[in-house]
């Protein structure tokens, strides 16, 4: 059913105003009138207390005329549409008011098929406009349904490394309002053999508790773990393990089970990924320290700092990984794990070690976001020889990957370094260092080394060849040409007498001598 909207007319002539009144078809044009006005005061008045759609006014009228009635109204009431009726000579007195909803002006003497006309045009549009409103209002009643599931489904996915990577943090942090400059990560995992109604039920129960003093970002369950992420303040991380142990007290006593937490420092959104990879490491800790614990991520590292049971330098490991020598990686896993299976240390803190060592290995990979879903796998594995085979296969596919990754880029510095010299050939200063430090800017024993160990010979050695093949060509092909000019040609300009001893030693004769024999 079509909405009916209201009319109010306002005129000082009687004989006009109940004219309209009596003559227009209100219904027909989908209006009603509602109010007929004799001045503009009584029509301003009218509509303080009893707004209408349309108002239909002429312009002179004692007290308020039809200018100052359309000002007053609209600024109180902008929605409202009018139609001015007015003498010929009144326009110029009534352009002013066109800018507030004006619709439609009528010259006097008007009848009423061009005032139906007019209202007609104005339903049309209120129709057009509420059409669009309730369109709008039903996109904001979806959104408003759909962003939160969107915004979580968002943090879930960046938090634990899928789809999304920091940079797209700006973006989709303005859609979700995700406007706190630091947050702080909270993982908790119940302890005993659980299934996902009683995670549910810790999810719901732990949010309720903490949303009385913290602001929740996210709340959701991934995998086993239940994810919390709030709104982060290192001054507040005391009053938060206290909230938590609050809970934890008594829901212990009422379900009778136990959870472990795990609790990261405030974070930025760019470093919201290896918060989470630490959360989840310190859980991984709960081996050492027992179940229902509360540990943050600073009390680990504290802790391992202070554990010397296991200690291992990796460091030369992981420069092997970086420069993809998978043969001195495998090598170095063989002497770490054959002095764990001697000293046989505890499981609990040999893969607590071995997560620490598979989140260092991984961030030498750039598929780091893929492979830290891994590193729960580590705690997961049920024997030694599982734990050393999967080590040693992440470590062989990380530094494989690292090794194509810089063959093809030393390859590409060697590609450079020859094109630079074909080029140049015929510059007498061209050598290993103007190559390396005044077009690379390399280090130039490193790119000399480079060099040899792609082509097999050193830059020198490479450069002279060139110089005598490109003097050779150019003497097969001009039998004309003059030693000197050959010796320019190929970087020998000044030194004419040096590059007659360099040919002779490389071709078996002078240049002269094989000019002549070019020339016979």
């Amino acid at each position: 059913m079509k909405d009916v909207y209201s009319v109010l007319i306002a005129d000082d002539e009687l004989n006009i105003l109940e004219g309209i009144a009596a003559l227009v078809r209100w219904e027909e044009c989908g209006t009603e009138l509602t109010y007929k006005a004799h001045n503009g005061v009584m029509a301003c008045e009218w509509i303080r207390e009893n707004p209408v759609d349309i108002v239909i006014t002429d312009i002179k009228m004692p007290g308020m005329n039809g200018v100052e009635l359309i000002q007053k109204v609209h600024a109180i009431h902008p929605h409202i549409r009018f139609i001015v009726l007015s003498g010929y000579d009144e326009f110029e007195y009534a352009k002013g008011v066109m800018e507030y909803n004006v619709k439609h002006y009528l010259l006097k003497p008007s009848n009423e098929e061009k005032i139906e006309e007019a209202l007609k045009q104005i339903v049309e549009g209120l129709d057009e406009e509420k059409e669009k409103q309730e369109v709008y209002q039903e996109i904001q009643q979806s959104l408003h349904r759909v962003l939160p599931i969107a915004k979580e489904q968002f943090l879930k996915d960046y938090l634990t490394g899928k789809t999304y990577w920091p940079e797209d943090w700006e973006h989709y942090g303005k859609l979700f309002d995700l406007r706190e400059e630091t947050y702080r990560i909270l993982v908790f995992h119940l302890d005993d053999d659980h299934d996902i109604d009683e995670r549910f039920v810790l999810k719901e129960a732990l949010t309720n508790e903490l949303l009385k003093h913290h602001r929740i970002i996210l709340s959701t369950i991934t995998g086993e773990r239940i994810l919390l992420l709030i709104e982060g303040e290192a001054a507040g991380e005391r009053e938060l393990i206290e909230h938590i142990k609050e809970f934890r007290k008594e829901y212990t006593s009422y379900y009778r089970k136990t959870f472990t937490t795990a609790v990261s420092e405030p974070s930025t959104p760019e470093r919201l990924k290896e918060a989470y990879g630490e959360t989840i490491s310190c859980l991984s800790q709960s081996f050492y320290l027992g179940n229902n614990s509360i540990l943050t991520t600073r009390d680990v590292r504290d802790e391992a700092v202070s554990n010397d049971t296991l200690l291992f330098d990796h460091d030369e490991f992981l420069y092997m990984l970086k420069s993809g020598n998978v043969e001195e990686a495998e090598c170095h896993l063989r002497h770490f794990f054959i002095e764990i299976e001697e000293k046989r240390y505890p499981v609990n803190v040999l893969k607590s070690h071995c997560i620490e060592l598979f989140m260092l290995m991984i961030r030498q990979s750039q598929r780091m976001d893929d492979l830290l879903k891994d590193v729960m796998i580590v705690s997961n594995l049920d024997s030694f020889e599982e734990l050393r085979s999967f080590i040693e296969n992440a470590a062989r596919d990380i530094a494989g990957e690292r090794f194509q990754r810089n063959k093809v880029s030393q390859s590409s510095i060697i590609q450079r370094m020859m094109d630079y010299v074909d080029e140049h050939l015929s510059d007498p200063d061209l050598s290993l260092s103007q190559v390396s430090n005044d077009v690379l800017y390399m280090n130039s024993d490193y790119i000399g080394k480079l060099f040899k160990k792609e082509q097999g010979e050193k830059f020198s050695n490479y450069l002279l060849n060139k110089r005598i093949q490109k003097a050779v060509d150019l003497m097969e092909r001009s039998g004309e040409i003059k030693v000197f000019e050959v010796a320019e040609a190929v970087g020998f300009g000044n030194n004419p007498r040096y590059f007659g001893q360099v040919f002779k030693k490389y071709v078996g004769v002078t240049p002269k001598e094989y000019l002549n024999r070019e020339q016979v």
